[in-house]
């Protein structure tokens, strides 16, 4: 691993002591998570997602979907279900 000395402003490192204690977390696992999270490259392209767009039309139009009540009424289920469990 290599190590690094960087410049924080008072505020940005006051920021990330924050997180730190809100997730009980060291501060040097904050700043690898954050530097990961500024890295991550997995969001969608353009292309991608209008491939998932074109997909999904063409689902539709074949008939092949849930209503959308079908889809809330069973989240309403599994949310009271796990409310109850809790």
């Amino acid at each position: 691993m290599t190590e690094i000395t960087v410049q924080l402003t008072d505020e940005a490192l006051q920021r990330l002591n924050e997180e730190a204690r809100r997730r009980n977390m060291p501060l040097e696992s904050i700043i690898h998570t954050a530097i990961a999270y500024f890295l991550d490259d997995d969001d969608p392209t353009d292309e991608q997602i209008l491939s998932g767009l074109r997909r999904s039309m063409e689902q539709v139009l074949a008939g092949d979907f849930r209503p959308a009540h079908d889809v809330l009424d069973e989240i309403e289920r599994e949310t009271v279900n796990d409310a109850d469990e809790s």
